[in-house]
């Protein structure tokens, strides 16, 4: 890959090369022939990992070349994430014509990937393959798809959950977060009740036990959003406006604040910056927290009850988030054929693997019940993060500056979070005078 840096906005001024003077071979929507050659094709991969998930990744993946003589596997990382290296790198390869041959995406930008006709269509290799798209959830693969095209594969298919601290919750006499998806006793005056008798203050009337742990994350507003029946847009595949200024919604949110500020229910922003969630929970000032399947290894070894649990159900039904960012193939690619190869095999023999060393939650729906029925380590109900896989609903907004529109829900919902603002209804009528004209620019169908 060239060591050529290039900023994302040069990128997008040569980007319709792509569609335009690079007659290659290989940008045909028809499948080659597969055959053997004399030497083995090199098949790059990239990908925005650090330790360890990234020697889990490769050497998952190491056993590639014998599973497929004629690929040889360029194995490519840089640690951090999308802004730490990561996107100047791809857009670099990209707008040189020298891109890796299977990297991965974030989904808010599928999007302008394929408004700029960048990748390969992958429908013609699931159909010649009788690839089974069933293992995948039904909204991510609806999520790729364009003009009956599949544009991408999952690279992980990661829920949340409530971490919850068993041992704090029955001390109180309170409920425990159901591990059951369809449980109607676990609603949102259960999860309020159980909050009441969990937190616990001094003779000042200072919180000196949390229940739960409210957090900017956005993921984790947007379930409470949701739970209250509200939704971020009208149409998430086809979205027109904003609809956080909705009833459903701003009674999600004020909920969620209000956890804060005025229940005390959950810690400060500036009690989180002294120690954090994780910690909170370990020394027994905190019940709950929200996280994913990542973070299971800092429970392995707690001298307390930890088990899984699903967000309450309310007026809008039981709700979760789910990631769901895709690995795509560029349509400049030399060697399609070696690169759908490599991603069959990562969603398959390398991804048990990975699962099993702890590094992704999974994409297939069978490797994940697989390992998360069967590994006895802590946390407990395990089972709960493939429920929330298999109940996707709430994919995110298909725009092509969804980035854009998510940092600009964020600062406003940071300042309700913080105290700062006290009605949702003033920050989701801010939000939607400011996310309503970027909806308009964003449109690409």
């Amino acid at each position: 890959m060239k060591a050529v840096q290039v900023s994302r906005r040069d990128f997008l001024k040569v980007s319709g090369m792509a569609g335009a003077g690079l007659a290659l071979a290989s940008c045909t929507a028809v499948v080659p022939e597969t055959g053997t050659e004399a030497a083995p094709q090199e098949v790059t991969v990239f990908f925005w990992d650090g330790p360890p998930l990234i020697g889990i990744r490769e050497e998952a993946l190491a056993p590639f070349d014998e599973a497929y003589p004629g690929c040889e596997l360029n194995f490519t990382s840089v640690p951090g994430g999308w802004n730490a290296g990561y996107s100047e790198k791809l857009y670099a390869g990209l707008a040189a014509n020298d891109p890796p041959d299977l990297f991965i995406i974030r989904i808010a930008d599928l999007p302008e990937f394929l408004s700029k006709d960048l990748l390969l269509d992958l429908k013609p290799y699931v159909d010649r393959d009788s690839y089974d798209l069933n293992e995948f959830p039904a909204l991510a693969i609806e999520s790729y798809t364009h003009d009956g095209g599949i544009y991408g594969m999952p690279d992980n298919v990661a829920s949340v959950a409530m971490f919850c601290n068993q041992d704090m919750i029955e001390e109180a006499g309170a409920q425990v977060p159901t591990n059951q998806w369809d449980d109607p006793g676990w609603t949102v005056d259960d999860f309020f009740n159980m909050c009441e008798a969990v937190t616990q203050r001094d003779a000042n009337g200072d919180t000196t036990q949390y229940a739960y742990q409210v957090t900017g994350w956005s993921v984790i507003w947007q379930i409470w959003v949701r739970i209250f029946g509200g939704q971020l847009v009208d149409d998430p595949f086809f979205p027109t406006e904003c609809t956080l200024n909705e009833p459903g919604a701003v009674e999600g949110l004020q909920f969620y604040a209000d956890l804060i500020h005025k229940y005390g229910f959950a810690p400060r922003f500036d009690v989180m910056q002294d120690l954090g969630a994780v910690e909170l929970m370990h020394t027994g000032r905190l019940a709950i927290i929200n996280n994913g399947s990542w973070s299971f290894p800092n429970f392995h070894d707690v001298d307390y009850e930890v088990t899984l649990g699903h967000y309450p159900s309310g007026p809008g039904g039981r709700a979760n988030y789910v990631y769901y960012f895709p690995l795509v193939i560029p349509k400049t690619t030399q060697v399609p054929d070696c690169a759908w190869n490599l991603l069959k095999y990562f969603n398959g023999p390398a991804m048990e693997k990975i699962i099993q060393d702890g590094g992704l939650q999974g994409t297939t729906l069978s490797a994940q019940q697989a390992y998360f029925l069967t590994d006895t380590r802590p946390p407990q109900n395990k089972q709960v993060m493939v429920d929330a896989v298999r109940n996707f609903v709430a994919p995110d907004p298909v725009l092509t500056n969804y980035n854009e529109v998510s940092r600009t829900m964020q600062a406003e919902v940071d300042l309700l979070l913080n105290g700062e603002e006290r009605d949702a209804k003033v920050v989701a009528d801010r939000i939607k005078a400011a996310v309503d004209p970027l909806i308009q620019e964003g449109q690409w169908r």
